[in-house]
């Protein structure tokens, strides 16, 4: 799940398998026409998304991984608070910003309700996981 266009489909692609990803569905967002007169969602798309995949997908647990650049963070934790036992781990890649670190690790001091971890690589994620026994 992305908040990236479907124009970028090849290169998310080519960048996950590269990275050893689990092969799973790629959801996007469509690039608004700029006439487009179409209501704005009430809620932003990546959080939608993820809530249409615990909605058809009842009996999975999902690992929800984002980055500090937008509002995942706010989103993921708002969404574990809604399905507890549904998200097993969060996990926010630090972008280089020290403000937004800051914020956001306000927010994972905090919340108690998943594990969620701030990393600056994606070793630190996998090796919280396997601590946990999400990876074998």
């Amino acid at each position: 799940m992305s908040n990236s266009p479907w124009n970028l489909y090849d290169y998310l692609t080519a960048f996950l398998q590269r990275h050893y990803f689990p092969k799973g569905p790629i959801l996007l967002r469509d690039l608004k026409h700029p006439f487009e007169k179409k209501p704005k969602n009430k809620l932003p798309h990546k959080e939608k998304e993820i809530i249409n995949l615990l909605t058809l997908y009842p009996n999975l647990k999902f690992v929800l991984i984002g980055d500090s650049g937008e509002k995942d963070a706010d989103i993921y934790t708002k969404i574990a608070a809604q399905y507890p036992n549904r998200i097993l781990a969060i996990y926010v890649r630090s972008v280089n910003h020290t403000g937004r670190f800051n914020r956001i690790q306000r927010i994972v001091d905090s919340f108690k309700t998943t594990p969620i971890l701030q990393v600056k690589t994606s070793k630190e994620a996998e090796i919280h996981a396997r601590s946990i026994g999400l990876i074998k």
